[in-house]
């Protein structure tokens, strides 16, 4: 069977699935064997479903395998498409991730609240706030939070992040802080640097999780609460 089959006024490229034409002088594709021509862009129309299949088919690779060893191949191959039809709704695989990743972060950070605000004592809410943090999203899906930190560390240096997440929950988590705290100690909190201090812890525990470090995670909740709250909110 040839590496690519003709297709009207052009060939289709088995290995890119994507229309060369005729006319031009190469193909891009290194493993195409018609490299006398060159790649012609055709308009990819968005289907309904598709979107959706990328997501859950990314999910469940990322959360089994880590997002480094997933290929965008991998995900396209479990959506049941094309990798060039894949390109037409992600640009790349961060921000598949990303897509993925905030809105399933926040639904747990707002369980996270709810659960808290249904204690009644400051010390118990503090308490929840620290283990839901440090415990229960880590562990969540596989240890699924530990993707993000694997795909901003294997991220150039000078790309930045293409979504402002950190700030948001960082804002989130300090909100939370001043619902749960006595009065006489939230000024503690209210600049946001401790919320800042325990997302970066966020992030250790998450890989700590990952490769089945878990300490005593609860001991470390009670220390924190009682630092924080010294002798107010029993």
């Amino acid at each position: 069977m040839p590496a690519a089959m003709l297709y009207g006024t052009g060939v289709r490229c088995r290995t890119r699935a994507r229309r060369v034409a005729l006319s031009k002088l190469e193909c891009a594709c290194a493993d195409c064997t018609l490299l006398d021509y060159h790649e012609e862009d055709v308009p990819q129309v968005k289907k309904e479903g598709r979107r959706d299949a990328i997501i859950s088919a990314a999910f469940e690779l990322f959360s089994r395998k880590g997002y480094t060893t997933t290929t965008m191949s991998e995900i396209a191959r479990a959506a049941h498409m094309t990798v060039a039809n894949l390109y037409v709704y992600f640009d790349s695989k961060l921000l598949i991730l990303y897509e993925i990743y905030a809105p399933w972060l926040y639904e747990r950070l707002e369980t996270l609240r709810t659960e808290t605000l249904a204690l009644k004592v400051p010390r118990a809410r503090v308490r929840r706030l620290l283990l839901g943090l440090w415990s229960d999203i880590p562990a969540a899906d596989h240890s699924f939070a530990n993707a993000l930190i694997e795909a901003l560390a294997v991220a150039p240096a000078d790309m930045g992040k293409p979504v402002k997440l950190l700030a948001s929950v960082e804002s989130f988590v300090t909100e939370l802080l001043l619902e749960v705290l006595p009065t006489s100690r939230v000024d503690l909190v209210r600049n946001g640097d401790l919320s800042h201090v325990l997302w970066m812890a966020f992030d250790g525990f998450v890989i700590n999780q990952r490769i089945g470090d878990v300490r005593n995670i609860e001991r470390t909740a009670t220390l924190i609460t009682n630092l924080l709250l010294g002798e107010f909110g029993t």
